[in-house]
């Protein structure tokens, strides 16, 4: 697998002391997408709650205790190829 490039970093430092990155993680993808105008399909991949409806749509929201499925894989490609 090839990491193509990362989202920006907002966390601060309360967030990296609580832990509670799903306060952040919407606005690093948003800030990514804002970066990258040409983006026409993408996925989130995460099994937190990222509060956000635009990402809401197009999250893979995986169980944190079994982590990525087939059924997951599956899902994340019909979203891409439709």
């Amino acid at each position: 697998m090839k990491i193509f490039d990362v989202t920006p970093d907002f966390a601060t430092e309360d967030i990296k002391n609580t832990k509670k990155f799903s306060l952040v993680k919407a606005n690093e993808i948003l800030g990514w997408l804002e970066l990258h105008e040409g983006v026409e399909k993408w996925i989130v991949i995460d099994d937190l709650d990222l509060h956000n409806e635009l990402i809401f749509q197009h999250q893979i929201k995986t169980n944190q205790t079994v982590g990525l499925t087939k059924q997951d894989i599956e899902k994340a490609e019909k979203m891409l190829l439709a």
